[in-house]
């Protein structure tokens, strides 16, 4: 395996983006197991149709995070990993400071325009103006939430991944126990929403405090003007990012009732788990991208993105086509047999998933060679194509043209990002990986749908995960798809504390 030394030490790239990915992985594996508690805590407390109604909460909370961002998260990043990199400390905090103040400048008049027009709101989305307070409630987490994402991108920046890993958990247990208290002591959502403005103050300021005590105090010697400049394009894709991530449910909103908007979220939220698995590697692989062509150039970026393929491919095809697999019992054991209608919906976007996991590889590689606006102009395009889809699919198939046309997305995305980048940088994906994961992973859907139609309980999930595991494991074995550097890698990875663990995969995985 081709080794790749980062700005973390003598490491090879692939351990430092493990190790990141992990970190993150274990923040998303925890979190998931927490939200999904939470979540059917919340789902026996409230009504379908307030389910809905949360939807549409998360809806304006995140128009309003992305105008309070104005797009300077990714360039914090960016900014502050690449400048490390080059030893310039003061340009890193410079950048950060910056940001942090603009996001600041911008969320406080959204939640006050939020605060004073919650009537209008709630009569225009939820056909209630009683429900204001719900409003009122979700202007004050308007600042937190506009301040967050600078924070978190600037400890990514920082590549402190294990420390905002730790940060994030601690997070998110304290925000999944105060919604989990809240919405049970209230009986309604007012419960659920003044969690949030609890939980993100905190956040805030823990993460203010610790990047401040790795970048300094605040200086402002970086041209605000080029920070906007490069972060414009950022925020305009941002708020085409939102529509592509939020069209389907808008959509469904407008075609169907709250009712159906809250099936689909239940589904879009398991989904939003599995999603969660790829997006650390995303997340661990972008500072590692911009330290690289900060110090490597394309050449050495190439040879990353091949390798983060194949275990991108590895790793979440089996969790796509797993989830596939058993939609209905994962959906009706959390949050109950209501709503076991999104079984479909959650099976077809778990299978666009694993077929377009490509694209986690190619996570950022616009931004990090600068094509801003290009980027903007495809994320654009994809979330046109959607809507397109949209316009015919929801009013004849529900939730299931729904999760359709977010499939259809998926795949325009990938497509287009591949086009824009041909000329610009040789990609190379491991094919072989690709190939036989989806083979492993086909066999082992097939076998546990197999099971369940011979005998179905929901509480044999856990019992058809393991049956799973089993069989992608036995399956990638008889087609040799684990090599040496795989397990070199792991063992690299665990260091000799856990050696007895790459041993056995070895021994499980060798060749006959």
């Amino acid at each position: 395996m081709r080794r790749v030394k980062t700005v973390a030490g003598q490491q090879p790239a692939a351990v430092h983006v493990a190790r990141g990915a992990s970190y993150l992985f274990i923040q998303s594996t925890a979190t998931s197991i927490m939200m999904a508690i939470t979540f059917a805590v919340i789902a026996r407390v409230v009504t379908v149709a307030e389910m809905g109604t949360m939807a549409v909460l998360m809806m304006i909370t995140g128009i309003a995070r992305i105008f309070a961002c104005v797009g300077m998260p990714a360039s914090v990043t960016r900014f502050v990993a690449e400048n490390l990199a080059k030893k310039d400390q003061e340009t890193a905090a410079g950048s950060f400071y910056q940001a942090l103040r603009a996001n600041l400048a911008v969320s406080i008049p959204i939640a006050a325009a939020t605060l004073i027009l919650a009537r209008q709101l709630a009569a225009t989305l939820l056909g209630d103006p009683d429900k204001a307070i719900l409003f009122q409630i979700v202007a004050f987490d308007i600042i937190p939430t506009g301040l967050l994402p600078t924070l978190n991108n600037a400890v990514l920046g920082l590549q402190k991944i294990k420390q905002l890993s730790t940060i994030n958990i601690a997070y998110m247990a304290i925000r999944q126990a105060l919604i989990a208290a809240l919405t049970v002591i209230t009986q309604s959502l007012q419960g659920m929403v003044t969690a949030w403005v609890i939980s993100e103050l905190l956040a805030t300021l823990v993460l203010y405090a610790y990047v401040r005590s790795n970048l300094g105090p605040a200086t402002f010697h970086f041209d605000l003007k080029h920070l906007t400049k490069f972060s414009f394009p950022l925020f305009l894709q941002d708020i085409v990012n939102y529509v592509y991530g939020w069209f389907d449910r808008a959509m469904l909103l407008a075609y169907s009732s709250l009712d159906i908007v809250g099936v689909y979220n239940a589904s879009m939220t398991a989904f939003g788990v599995l999603a969660s698995v790829p997006s650390a590697i995303a997340t661990a692989l972008f500072p590692t991208y911009s330290a690289i062509q900060g110090r490597g150039g394309k050449e050495t970026l190439q040879s990353s993105i091949r390798v983060a393929s194949r275990y991108i491919c590895l790793i979440a095809m089996p969790l796509s086509f797993g989830l596939a697999a058993t939609a209905k019992p994962a959906l009706t054991l959390f949050v109950g047999e209501a709503y076991a209608e999104g079984t479909t919906s959650l099976m077809v976007l778990s299978l666009f998933f694993a077929l377009t996991l490509a694209s986690t590889a190619l996570t950022g590689l616009l931004i990090i060679l600068e094509e801003t606006k290009l980027s903007l102009k495809l994320t654009a395009l994809n979330s046109a194509i959607g809507v397109g889809a949209a316009q015919i699919l929801l009013p004849l198939s529900g939730t299931t043209g729904a999760a359709f046309t977010r499939g259809i997305a998926m795949g325009t995305s990938l497509l287009t990002t591949l086009v824009a980048l041909r000329g610009k940088i040789n990609i190379s994906f491991d094919r072989e990986a690709f190939w036989k994961s989806l083979t492993a992973s086909s066999v082992m859907a097939i076998t546990i749908i197999a099971i369940q139609t011979y005998h179905y309980n929901k509480y044999h999930l856990p019992a058809y995960v393991l049956i799973g595991g089993a069989i992608y494991l036995a399956v990638l074995r008889l087609l040799h798809a684990i090599k040496p550097m795989d397990t070199q890698l792991l063992l690299e990875y665990l260091g000799p504390r856990f050696r007895f663990i790459s041993r056995l995969l070895q021994r499980f995985t060798a060749n006959s």
